[in-house]
């Protein structure tokens, strides 16, 4: 999730620091001490992610979690090929059971992500986590008005699983079935006036995934598969477009389409901000070659139209950082 709503932030931090100090001046009468607030420096391909821990875990090392914050660095900067802004602060939170919830990403202090963590947190959990991946990925794109909100938050679902692949902590095939899985949510239902005016859930995030896809393969058949949605969004990026700056979404996928030589994210954008515009997913993934089996697991054709297109989309990059 992005919000530039910082001062939200603010007051909870403000509310937990005297209800702590509530409890130290009570006689300790239904009073928990609370673990230390502590510290760590995570490198991120030459970036600072300032981390302050609230809280302690029982079932995960403090190692593990640096491990876990490092993955998701080296994801975003192998998608990027850089980190998007110099220094980040990271506030993980410690509450409750088990599991990674509530991340949010702020513009503030030139990039603020807080993230909540449970108590005992698997280090399998870590290992397969993808928020953390999701709310660093915001930090890359500027900040969009509420009307264009499906845009940062599409590109961080489709963006997400796809660095994870060329950074290597996810396979392709596992990627490719829960994209097949979750992106029918992004379909237009009844009544929907399009992107820019439709904010659901489903056609926030995946029909802002959804516009990603489609922009991507377009991308690359245009451009004989030498490029595509990465090259616009490292183009947007390198163009110094992002978290901590307001740029309007018309001049932003004009960025983007620069760095392709194309007009692809532009014409699109006109094409699904206003109507509904449904894409047959069915088609897009069999020309993919990407058959889902039975079991929800999926095969790849090698021999489908768009085959090489599918390969090229997870593939690493040789330059990046």
């Amino acid at each position: 999730m992005h919000s530039r709503r910082y001062v939200v932030s603010r007051i909870g931090q403000h509310v937990l620091a005297l209800t702590a100090l509530a409890c130290a001046l009570s006689l300790g009468a239904g009073c928990q001490p609370r673990p230390p607030v502590t510290t760590a420096v995570v490198n991120a391909c030459g970036s600072t992610i300032n981390t302050r821990f609230d809280g302690a875990t029982s079932t995960v090392s403090r190692t593990e979690l640096v491990a876990w914050i490092q993955r998701a660095g080296d994801a975003v900067c192998t998608y990027y090929g850089k980190f998007p802004v110099p220094r980040i602060r990271l506030d993980i939170h410690v509450r409750g059971g088990a599991g990674i919830r509530n991340g949010t990403t702020y513009s503030d202090d030139g990039g603020f992500i807080t993230i909540s963590l449970g108590q005992s947190t698997l280090a399998e959990e870590l290992d397969h986590d993808w928020m953390l991946t999701h709310e660093m990925i915001h930090l890359t794109f500027p900040s969009m008005t509420r009307t264009h909100h499906w845009i940062e938050e599409g590109i961080s679902v489709y963006v997400e699983p796809i660095a994870r692949v060329q950074a290597g902590q996810l396979s392709a095939e596992r990627m490719w079935s829960e994209v097949v899985r979750d992106m029918p949510q992004g379909e237009p239902g009844s009544g929907d006036k399009g992107l820019d005016h439709t904010h659901t859930w489903g056609r926030t995030y995946w029909g802002g995934a959804m516009f990603c896809l489609v922009a991507d393969v377009r991308i690359r058949q245009k451009t004989d598969n030498h490029k595509g949605l990465q090259d616009a969004l490292r183009g947007i990026l390198n163009a110094g477009g992002t978290i901590n700056q307001d740029w309007d979404i018309e001049h932003t996928l004009a960025v983007g389409d620069k760095a392709t030589e194309t007009t692809v994210l532009v014409d699109l954008y006109h094409s699904m901000r206003d109507e509904p515009y449904p894409v047959d997913l069915t088609a897009m993934w069999k020309n993919l070659g990407i058959e889902r089996t039975h079991d929800g697991a999926v095969r790849f054709n090698p021999k489908a139209p768009l085959a090489d297109i599918r390969v090229k989309v997870t593939q690493a990059d040789a330059t990046a950082h």
